[in-house]
């Protein structure tokens, strides 16, 4: 990255300890090693991007399998997801696809390597850094001695004998903060005294902070020894330095076809990933490279790689649309209370002090009209936007937490289009939308790295909380006529899904619950919560779900095939194969799939229902 000035991704998944629950998104590690390092890159001339992509209550599953996309391009690695992922077969399909896509092959961390040397041909970079091991760490001793360590160190590590010193019980455990008052928003909401999540298994700040340290430490390790190999390579061979000692375009290459290889021979049906995952008829997907759209968060680009980005719109228009906005924009005002105490190091500071004179950008922000004046594809601004069109006018902002599709949206279809259509043409519908858990509503732009700008509706509680990790689902029964959707890029002919079969039903789900005929479009009433521990109303027996590839009923799968289905890996990591049929894309490069969706059922049109919140491919 160096020599081409290029990005280095350092990308992190897990559950919810290692997101940060508890704490504020920007206290937690990932975004701590990104607030000193990012400059020490900087003066190296690469761009660093870090993401924490970790999210509570789950593993790692339903991001690895559309790894391509969820998590984009990786450098460095981490898996921190032992509280809820204890099985190798897991550790190794997050392994696996990370080595299967992009451009890139990732250095692994954390995660059991399982038989990677082997299948790489002994080509794997990996190592551990999580194991809780803080010896780097002046101890604490006693109540007069730690007020003589570095205040970054105290309460940290604790000799054996004042042990409850530390983990919080020594001083505080955490130093979250839900808001910071600013000039341009006050909430209308009662901020919350704490973040959400302070449970006795949940690190606080500071052990964020010595994690960062540690990820900190093995990076200028490795930066010192680069830097000495290059400069004794200069000495020898002269300047400038040769590509065998930067370029790795090559080792790249090899790891990726010793491994695909190895997979589609040697180890083909053998490993245990696609032991674990041939129960779900999806062994595929421990060989072949995968990636995905999602409705929750975080992920890679936000919602470029939304399901909502590839929904194709009904005749009249109408499209599935969240519906809070952010009330704010910008950087988060960080709290007073974590200003650096006068008589101690401020790393940060010293990351980012230089002697050189700073370069001569115009940085100044342009914004004339309405545009942008950075046009570039990745443009976060761009991406921002993006992330808030389709405003059509069938969709209604509400309270409630669904769209409203009035009557007068269904006869705004113009004659062209009022046509007499067979029943099984393939026609986007109108009674498919999104919903949000509550308070929880997921807004912005939520990428999981430092600057993402997320959960700031008008309903939140916590708006300083940064977290990212949200849960909207794209919801549709029997009454919602079809769903259409781009699938971007697929080779295999492999398509499947993550759905919630047991939500929403009857009258829960507000956009159907006066509808008694497919798309018929009225008004609906408030929205019920969830009830999480009522038993799930089971779906219908005459329930189907008929499937479409570019505008053809591919199959339809009965209520007998689907119910099987519904058995979880592992807790809400349930997966529905839609498509493995390699005809239908050409081969070769990888091609735009239209995959229809629709629930029919006779019997209980309300009940034959279910949420999605991954779409896959390959």
């Amino acid at each position: 990255g160096m020599m081409t000035n290029d990005e280095f991704y350092n990308i992190m998944g897990g559950h919810s300890a290692a997101a940060g629950h508890g704490n504020n998104f920007q206290q937690q590690y990932t975004m701590q090693f990104n607030n000193i390092m990012e400059p020490i890159f900087q003066k190296l001339g690469m761009r660093l991007i870090s993401r924490n992509l970790a999210m509570g209550g789950l593993g790692t599953i339903h991001m690895s399998l559309g790894q391509g996309t969820l998590f984009g391009e990786t450098d460095f690695l981490l898996w921190d997801s032992r509280m809820t992922e204890h099985l190798d077969a897991d550790q190794d399909l997050f392994n696996k696809q990370a080595l299967l896509n992009g451009e890139r092959i990732p250095v692994l961390f954390g995660s059991t390597p399982n038989d990677l040397e082997t299948e790489t041909g002994g080509n794997l970079y990996w190592g551990r850094l999580l194991e809780e091991n803080f010896d780097f760490i002046p101890k604490t001793t006693g109540i007069d001695q730690v007020e003589t360590l570095p205040f970054a160190a105290r309460y940290v590590h604790c000799e054996a004998s004042v042990s409850s010193m530390c983990g919080g019980r020594g001083m505080d455990k955490y130093h979250d903060q839900c808001w910071e008052p600013r000039s341009d928003y006050t909430p209308t909401v009662n901020q919350m005294p704490h973040v959400q999540g302070q449970a006795s298994w949940h690190p606080g700040d500071r052990v964020h902070q010595a994690t960062s340290r540690r990820a900190i430490m093995v990076f200028l390790k490795a930066l010192d020894k680069a830097l000495n190999v290059w400069e004794v390579a200069i000495d020898k061979e002269g300047f400038p330095l040769k590509e065998e000692f930067w370029h790795i375009g090559e080792h790249y290459v090899k790891v990726r076809s010793e491994l695909t290889s190895y997979l589609n021979k040697e180890a083909l049906g053998k490993t245990g990933c696609e032991e674990r995952f041939e129960a779900v008829g999806l062994a595929k997907a421990c060989r072949i490279p995968l990636s995905g759209m999602t409705s929750w968060t975080p992920k890679n680009l936000g919602d470029e790689n939304g399901i909502l980005k590839h929904v194709k719109a009904a005749p009249n228009g109408y499209k599935p649309k969240p519906l809070y906005e952010a009330v704010y924009e910008g950087i988060d005002i960080l709290p007073q209370k974590w200003k650096i105490q006068e008589d101690q190091v401020d790393v940060h500071a010293v990351a980012i002090a230089s002697t050189y004179s700073p370069p001569e950008l115009d940085q100044s922000w342009v914004d004339d009209d309405d545009e942008d004046a950075e046009e570039t594809e990745n443009s976060r601004r761009m991406l921002r936007r993006t992330a808030n069109t389709n405003d059509l006018p069938s969709v209604q902002k509400q309270d409630q937490g669904m769209a409203t599709l009035e009557k007068e949206d269904v006869s705004s279809i113009n004659h062209s289009e009022r046509r007499i259509i067979s029943k099984d043409e393939i026609i986007p519908g109108l009674g498919w939308g999104f919903e949000d858990s509550g308070i929880e509503a997921t807004t912005g732009y939520c990428d999981g790295s430092p600057m993402s700008m997320c959960k700031r509706s008008n309903r939140r509680s916590c708006l300083l909380s940064g977290h990212n990790d949200g849960r909207t689902t794209l919801n549709g029964n029997a009454l919602s006529g079809w769903l259409v959707i781009t699938i971007p890029k697929v080779r295999e002919g492999l398509i499947f899904a993550k759905l919630q079969w047991w939500w929403p039903r009857g009258d829960d789900y507000p956009l159907t619950k006066d509808w008694t005929e497919v798309n018929n479009g009225i008004t609906f009433g408030d929205r019920k919560e969830r009830r999480l521990k009522a038993p799930p109303v089971d779906w219908p027996k005459d329930m189907e779900l008929d499937i479409a590839v570019n505008g053809k009923i591919h199959k339809t799968l009965t209520y007998d095939e689907l119910k099987p289905m519904t058995i979880e890996m592992s807790h809400n990591n349930a997966f529905y194969p839609l498509i493995d049929d390699p005809s239908i894309v050409s081969g070769g490069e990888a091609e735009a799939v239209e995959l229809g969706l629709r629930i029919r059922s006779e019997e209980n049109p309300k009940d034959a229902s279910f949420g999605i919140t991954h779409i896959y491919y390959g």
